[in-house]
Formats: C-alpha cells, sequence, structure tokens
C-alpha cells in the first residue's frame, strides 16, 4: 500500500515541510551541526591520542590546533578516518599501542602538501585522473585503481584497497571499476535530481559523502547493488555500475546510503540506546535486528517516502530534464521463508517504515536515550507528513519532578562539596550550546548540553544548596523553584555518574 498524504494540505506543500525538517533537528538533521559536533569529537580525540603515544604526539597535536579548513579533508578521508575510529576505540578500550592516525598523518603532513591547506585529502590526492562525482555539489570524489607517487603513499594506497577489500567482505575481490563517462555522467544527474527534488535532505546527504567507488560482488544474497562503508570503509558509497542505469535510480541509491552515512555521523556525537544488545524481530527477514539497526532502517525508509513524494509531485521540468520517475517500487523482496514472505504484506517501504516506527513506539521507556526519544520524535513527525497511516510520534513529557527514572543514577546527598575532576581535556561548541569533556584517566567523552555545561562550570568547592542559588541566578530561574530543582539534580547526578564532577568533604 502506498503512502498516503492528507488531502488537505497540497502534496508538495506537505514534502517541502518534510524536507525542511529532515535537516532541521540540531542532532539529527542540520549536517552543519553534525560536521562541528564532529570536528569537535576529532580535535579531543587526537588531543586523546597525544597523551598515550609519545612518538606522535607533537603530530597529533599540532593536528588538533589546526584550522576547520585544514582539519575537515583529514576527518572525512577514508584511511585517516578509519585510523582514528580504530585508534579511539583502542584507547576507550584500555589497551595501548601506538596511534596509527599518528603514523599516516606524519606522512601526510611531511609531503609537499603540507605547506598550503589543501580541500584535497590524503586518499583523494591518489586518484588519477582525478574525477569529482558531482561537480558543483560537493566535494566527493570518484574512486579509481590508486597511483601513488613515493613510499608514504603506497602504504596509504596499501591499506586503502585493504579497506575496500574489507568492507566487501572480500580479501580476493577485484578492485574499483572505473566508472565510463555515461555512469559519471548519470551519476551526476542522479546528485542533482536529489538536490533538486529534497533542496535540503537531499544535498544535506551529499555532503555527507567522501568517495563513491564502482565495483562488482556476488554473494549468497545476490549481486551487490549499494552499500555505505561505516566503520570500515568511512564516508564511501559503493555502488554497482547498473546503479547508474538512470538519474532516478543513481538519485535513490545515492539518498539511501548518503542517508545512512549522515546517520553515522550524528550517532558518533550523541547515542540512542541504552542497551545495544536488545533485538527486535523482522518479519521480512531472517532473524532479528538490533534496536540501532531498526533505527538506521527506518530513518533511512522515512528519507526514500519523502523522496517518493516527492517524485510524484515532479514539476515537468524536472520530468522533461531527468525523465519520469519509476511507476513501480524497486525493493528487495522479503527473505524465503519468513512471515512477510508467505503472507505478501511488508513489500512497500511504507508498510516496513510503519512497522519499524511501531517498534520504536512499543520499546520500554529506558530502551532509548534522551537523545533516542527526541529523534523517535522528531522523524515520526517528518513520516506523518508524507504517510497519514504511519503511527503518531509519542507525546514524552521530560520533566520528572526530580524522581531517578529507570537506570537514573541514584539521587547526590545535599552535604558535601562538588568539584570539577582535573585534569581534562575540553572542546566548547558555544553556537550549539554543548561542550565535550574527556576526563585524563578515562578517555571517554562526555557531551553537555547547555544546563549540564552551566552546571559543570559551578561545580567548584560549594554544596548543593549554593549550587542551586548560583545556578538559578545564571539561568534567570526563581531561586529554590521546582524547574531550577529539577535542572541541578538531573545534571549533577549525571556529572557525578561520568566522574567529571566528585562529591565528598
Amino acid at each position: 500500500m502506498p503512502a498516503s498524504p492528507s488531502a488537505a494540505v497540497p502534496v508538495t506543500d506537505r514534502v517541502a515541510q518534510a524536507d525542511t525538517m529532515l535537516c532541521a533537528d540540531r542532532q539529527f538533521g542540520d549536517s552543519a551541526a553534525i560536521g562541528e559536533r564532529n570536528l569537535a569529537r576529532f580535535r579531543l580525540g587526537l588531543t586523546m591520542l597525544a597523551r598515550q603515544d609519545d612518538a606522535a604526539a607533537d603530530v597529533l597535536r599540532t593536528t588538533a590546533a589546526a584550522s576547520d579548513e585544514r582539519l575537515r579533508p583529514l576527518l572525512y578521508d577514508p584511511v585517516l578516518r578509519n585510523c582514528f575510529e580504530v585508534d579511539l576505540a583502542r584507547l576507550e578500550g584500555g589497551r595501548s599501542g601506538r596511534s596509527s592516525f599518528g603514523a599516516f598523518v606524519r606522512d601526510h603532513m611531511a609531503g609537499p602538501e603540507a605547506d598550503t591547506p589543501s580541500p584535497i585529502g590524503p586518499c583523494e590526492a591518489l586518484s588519477d585522473p582525478h574525477l569529482r562525482a558531482w561537480p558543483g555539489l560537493g566535494g566527493a570524489w570518484t574512486l579509481t585503481e590508486p597511483a601513488p607517487h613515493g613510499r608514504s603513499q603506497e602504504k596509504l594506497a596499501e591499506r586503502l584497497m585493504e579497506l575496500y577489500r574489507g568492507a566487501l567482505g572480500d580479501s580476493g575481490a577485484a578492485g574499483p571499476v572505473t566508472p565510463t563517462d555515461d555512469v559519471r555522467a548519470v551519476l551526476a544527474e542522479g546528485a542533482e535530481l536529489l538536490a533538486t527534488l529534497l533542496p535540503a535532505a537531499g544535498a544535506g546527504v551529499l555532503g555527507h559523502v567522501t568517495m563513491v567507488g564502482f565495483t562488482h560482488r556476488e554473494s549468497e544474497e545476490g549481486p551487490l547493488q549499494s552499500m555505505s562503508g561505516g566503520d570500515p570503509l568511512p564516508s564511501t558509497v559503493l555502488l554497482a555500475p547498473e546503479r547508474c542505469a538512470s538519474p532516478w535510480l543513481a538519485a535513490e541509491s545515492l539518498l539511501h546510503e548518503g542517508a545512512h552515512l549522515k546517520l553515522f555521523d550524528a550517532l558518533r556525537t550523541g547515542s540512542v540506546v541504552n542497551n545495544a544488545t536488545e533485538r527486535v524481530p523482522i518479519p521480512w527477514r531472517i532473524g532479528s535486528w538490533t534496536v540501532i539497526r531498526v533505527i538506521v532502517a527506518l530513518h533511512f525508509y522515512v528519507h526514500l517516502l519523502v523522496f517518493r513524494a516527492a517524485a510524484s509531485g515532479a514539476s515537468a521540468a524536472v520530468r522533461q530534464r531527468f525523465g519520469a520517475p519509476p511507476t513501480a517500487e524497486d525493493l528487495d523482496e522479503p527473505s524465503p521463508g519468513t512471515p512477510a514472505a508467505r503472507s505478501g504484506r511488508y513489500r512497500t517501504s511504507a508498510e516496513r517504515a510503519r512497522y519499524l516506527a511501531e517498534c520504536m513506539l512499543s520499546l520500554p521507556e529506558e530502551a532509548l536515550t534522551e537523545n533516542g526519544h527526541r529523534f523517535a520524535r522528531w522523524l515520526l513527525t517528518a513520516l506523518r507528513l508524507v504517510d497519514d497511516d504511519a503511527p503518531l510520534p509519542r507525546d514524552r513529557t521530560t520533566a520528572t519532578g526530580g524522581r531517578a527514572e529507570p537506570g537514573q543514577s541514584p539521587e547526590v546527598p545535599a552535604g558535601g562539596a562538588l568539584r570539577r575532576v582535573a585534569p581534562v581535556d575540553a572542546c566548547a561548541l558555544p553556537g550549539l550550546g554543548q561542550l565535550v569533556v574527556s576526563p585524563a584517566e578515562s578517555a571517554r567523552m562526555h557531551w553537555l548540553n547547555a544546563r549540564s555545561w552551566t552546571v559543570y562550570s559551578l561545580c567548584d568547592g560549594r554544596d548543593l544548596d549554593s549550587l542551586h542559588t548560583a545556578y538559578a541566578r545564571a539561568a534567570g530561574l526563581p531561586p529554590g523553584s521546582a524547574d531550577a530543582g529539577r535542572q541541578v539534580g538531573d545534571s549533577v547526578r549525571g556529572l557525578v555518574a561520568a566522574g567529571l564532577v566528585t562529591h565528598g568533604t
């Protein structure tokens, strides 16, 4: 059954509202805010790594202090991003070792490109010929067989191909396919179509793609159509050349994988689930999915339904330029033997999106973080704009009256001094009202919102009563008010539990 937007509001208006909404949320939708948080995480992570690796400390600290323009090509480089994430996971796991990021970036910083900031990252510099994926819409480039010059580039090229084959799950896979001129032209047209139909969300997901590779791969599930790299091959979309048979097919593929990359970046700076192992049955697939996979799939399906609603209302000018949109939905079949395969249900994006939305709504309150509940409300509100049969977002009141919710840290006694721990590494994002902090001994990052940031700054040895008074003054709230008490209580509990603040005599 297709999605059914209400006839009370024109489809084009509702699509425009959904397109805007998908980019409005500062945590999950606003690409500029997502990028700013990831740069802060990158700087802080490099500073943390420098504490643990004396040999690479200088280059790590120098890189952390570089301008945003210098950092972006490094952060979104497939090899360097993978090295950074591996190094950070090792550090958070308490394992010692040399920084692989430090080794690669030292070679890059020592090269001729080190003197002047360049929008071209280390892996992109390996490509010959150098091919832009969609000129005029962003800096994404097309992967071809690397052409390294010098030993440092050879090591980088070897690592890039290792990650490429690892992402495909085949150590013996052939190298990337160099696209024909026709394939490249349709890829660029698909990006232009996506940005034309969805000026906010479409253009937004394209900005999270650094590298586009074309490849062939056969598996027990059939030939590869498209995939996003995630951790194994960050900021990357891999496509079968056949996905560029038409601009419409290319646009849908880029939306699918670009939306995954965007959410991947967003989730790096804000967790949405409290139990990463909890699973949900999926009627069109054998077995079950983790809650985070449900969230990722729902995120894509909502974007896809907005795209298809936009396609159905495409103007004559769009149809003349890019051709008519497909009349039938191209969706993968349910796995054989599943309830969906037997019943004939869950064969449309709308049916699957509704099911996944109901799964999120039926989770226990404590299954999602505060960010997770915010994510659900935001995404389901956008879904309702293009599908009246989708479930309504839950109207959730975040105030708890100071009572601990399930899984929440216990109350902090009134007596005793509250002090910030030291030393810490921190990076402030005043425009977003956030502070990211990491105690030197724990190697874990903690994201504070404006309220927790204010409370944290006031934990200078005063007791809880004095903290209430000082916070109420800083926040412009009446002294002794319930709002001030709740905000201080929630923040102090979180700060003490995170090891950012101590409570004692």
